[in-house]
C-alpha cells in the first residue's frame, strides 16, 4: 500500500473567504495533496451574516464540523508505521484564521498532525481574556472602518467592514491585479463579504 498524502485545510484571514487560497490549492492539489479551502462563518460564499455572529465557536462552526465529520483514516496515529498509511490534517491559517487554527487544534488534537501559520495571529489558547481580544484582533484606524452594530447602538460593534480605498493596502498590497479582480468580484456577490466578526 502506498503512502497517503496529507489533508491541507486552509483557513482564510479577515475579510476574506476560502477563495483567496486558489493559487496554494492548485499547486497543492497538483501535488497530489487533498485540500479543503474553508469558509468561516460570514465569510467568503457562506450565508450566514456576520452581525449574528457573536462567538468565536460560532465563527468557527464550519471549520470544527469538518473536522469533526473527517473520515477515521484523516486521524493521526500515534505509531509511526500506522502514519505513513493513513492521511493526516494539516491546518494552514492567516490573519485572524490564525486563531480559528489554534481552537480547532485544541478541539482535535487526535486529528491535527500539523498547524502552519502565515502572517496570523498566534495566540497560545485562542481568545479567553479581553487581553486576548486585544492582542489578537486587528486594530484599524477609525477613518478607515465602517462599524455596524447588530445587536444595538448601546453595544459594541458586531462587525468592521475596511472602507473599499483601503482594501488594497491593508488586505493585499503585494497581490497580483487578477486576485484583486477576485476581490471585487466577490465584493458583488456576496453581503458583507468583507465584514470581520468581533466576538
Amino acid at each position: 500500500m502506498g503512502m497517503a498524502k496529507d489533508h491541507f485545510v486552509l483557513v482564510h484571514g479577515e475579510g476574506h473567504g476560502g477563495w483567496c487560497w486558489f493559487k496554494l490549492r492548485w499547486l497543492l492539489e497538483g501535488s497530489g495533496y487533498r485540500v479543503t479551502c474553508i469558509d468561516l462563518a460570514g465569510g467568503g460564499v457562506d450565508p450566514t451574516d456576520p452581525n449574528t455572529v457573536r462567538t468565536f465557536e460560532q465563527y468557527d462552526k464550519p471549520l470544527l464540523d469538518l473536522i469533526s465529520t473527517l473520515p477515521e483514516g484523516e486521524k493521526v496515529f500515534p505509531c509511526t508505521h500506522l502514519e505513513t498509511t493513513h492521511r493526516r490534517v494539516i491546518l494552514m491559517g492567516h490573519g485572524i484564521g490564525g486563531l480559528s487554527v489554534i481552537h480547532a487544534m485544541h478541539e482535535f488534537v487526535d486529528r491535527v498532525k500539523q498547524a502552519i501559520f502565515v502572517a496570523a495571529a498566534m495566540l497560545p489558547f485562542g481568545l479567553q481574556t479581553d487581553e486576548d481580544k486585544k492582542d489578537g484582533l486587528p486594530s484599524l484606524p477609525d477613518n478607515e472602518i465602517e462599524s455596524t452594530f447588530g445587536a444595538g447602538a448601546d453595544d459594541p460593534p458586531t462587525t468592521v467592514a475596511l472602507r473599499l480605498e483601503f482594501q488594497r493596502d491593508r488586505l493585499s498590497q503585494q497581490s497580483p491585479e487578477e486576485v484583486l479582480y477576485c476581490m471585487s468580484q466577490c465584493a458583488h456577490h456576496i453581503h458583507n463579504f468583507i465584514k470581520i466578526p468581533l466576538p
